[in-house]
């Protein structure tokens, strides 16, 4: 199976950094954990100087809460899937 790459994710999470007006050139690190037998996680390291604003709308988007401080999270495929489909739908609003 197909799963989305680092540098889709990167793209996908740069549009959400511009949502959220953080315009630095590398808000996110990104890294892809295999797992044998599953579907991989996805590390994130929230590296934008304006973290809070991103949790927040990271956890927005994905009906989920983020700790107070927290700058690392993993996400599951389907979590990145709701990105990627979040970001596509704001790409399709800026085209119109």
């Amino acid at each position: 199976m197909q799963y989305p790459s680092e540098s889709e994710l990167e793209a996908c999470l740069r549009t959400i950094a511009v949502e959220a007006g953080d315009m630095s050139g590398a808000p996110f690190r990104i890294s892809i954990v295999r797992l044998h037998g599953k579907p991989p996680m996805y590390s994130v390291v929230i590296l934008s100087a304006s973290k809070e604003p991103m949790r927040q709308r990271l956890g927005k988007i994905l009906s989920r809460n983020f700790s107070l401080g927290v700058t690392s999270i993993f996400l599951t495929v389907a979590e990145v899937e709701s990105l990627m489909a979040h970001c596509q739908t704001v790409r399709q609003e800026t085209k119109a």
